[in-house]
């Protein structure tokens, strides 16, 4: 598994309001995307482990990367506590991440275009997640 965050921001009537989506992928290509509050902070990041155990089973190891919410140490003890392994990538090494080609497609998905509403942002989600090409993790862990 390795979850990664990415945000988006729309603009309607003046305003700007923020999605942030969370992702995984396992070894074997399958995916799992969750959309989370305005706020990501270790209790999502905490909340978000929980589901991708009740998604793949309760045996996983996750490749994490430095982002705050996932080096929290509540989510660390909470982790260790339900038996999940968390290994984390280098610092600064984006190129490390396989799900980082995930979200350079949704990226160019979203590329020069306006949204209005939350519910906008989420059918371009809908779409572009059904066109993802999934990553091989084992190229970017061997």
């Amino acid at each position: 598994m390795a979850p990664n965050q990415l945000s988006f921001e729309t603009t309607g009537l003046g305003r700007q309001r923020w999605i942030n989506m969370l992702g995984a992928v396992t070894d074997i290509g399958e995916g799992f995307v969750a959309l989370a509050p305005d706020t990501f902070n270790a209790e999502v990041s905490k909340h978000f482990l929980r589901v991708l155990q009740q998604q793949f089973g309760k045996k996983l190891a996750i490749v994490l990367d430095n982002a705050p919410y996932f080096i929290a140490k509540s989510l660390k003890k909470q982790a260790g506590f339900r038996g999940l392994l968390l290994e984390y990538l280098p610092s600064h090494a984006p190129e490390m991440n396989s799900l980082e080609n995930c979200w350079r497609q949704i990226k160019a998905a979203r590329a020069n275009r306006l949204y209005l509403t939350i519910e906008d942002v989420k059918q371009l989600l809908r779409t572009a997640i059904s066109r993802l090409t999934a990553p091989q993790v084992y190229h970017y862990l061997c």
